[in-house]
């Protein structure tokens, strides 16, 4: 009688294990299929530079592929570190009916990515074309009034530069402080 108490003890423990085993199993195939979807993206994200695809052959900074992949990333981990950023948006609406037949390297569009590039600390700051007539900068561990000087230098560069200069659209923020969504930062892209 005893054996057979214990033989139904260790068979019932048995069963244990292995429903263990079987959910750890399931774990561990569910981090497999997570690891492989994470380097799947990060060599999506590396080849994205390999072909060149993260940079706009227009202006030469940085595409929309590349602000889809990384800028709410960016914005997210400045929210949570509580680090100091700013946040530069500019639509130049000449830009939509632009026609340039000349060549690439002197077409205004690349001028407008050369006054971008040359008020901006490269590579900390991060110049993105969000679309044909929105750019948008990032700028890490900036002050408040560093912030201000930088882009009305960009402004008054751009002004000087552009056929309608009061067509100019630009937002300047100091995150965090200033916005707390992604859903308002996405509203001025619009």
């Amino acid at each position: 009688m005893d054996n057979e108490i214990k033989v139904k003890q260790l068979l019932e423990e048995n069963n244990k294990l292995r429903e263990e085993l079987e959910k750890t199993n399931r774990l561990l195939e569910e981090y497999n299929e997570f690891s492989k979807e994470e380097i799947s993206a990060y060599k999506d994200f590396v080849e994205g530079f390999v072909d060149r695809k993260y940079i706009d052959s227009s202006t030469r900074v940085y595409s929309r592929e590349f602000f889809d992949k990384i800028f709410f990333l960016l914005l997210e981990t400045a929210f949570e570190k509580g680090n100091n950023y700013g946040l530069l948006i500019i639509k130049i609406p000449e830009l939509e009916d632009l026609k340039y037949d000349g060549e690439t390297h002197k077409s205004p569009e690349m001028e407008i990515g050369r006054v971008l590039r040359n008020n901006v600390r490269l590579p900390l700051d991060i110049i993105m074309r969000y679309s044909k007539t929105t750019f948008s900068i990032i700028i890490p561990d900036i002050t408040e009034i560093e912030l201000s000087k930088i882009s009305d230098r960009i402004i008054y560069q751009l002004k000087s530069f552009v056929n309608n200069p009061d067509d100019i659209e630009y937002y300047e923020f100091y995150l965090p402080r200033d916005l707390t969504t992604t859903k308002d930062i996405l509203n001025y892209f619009a």
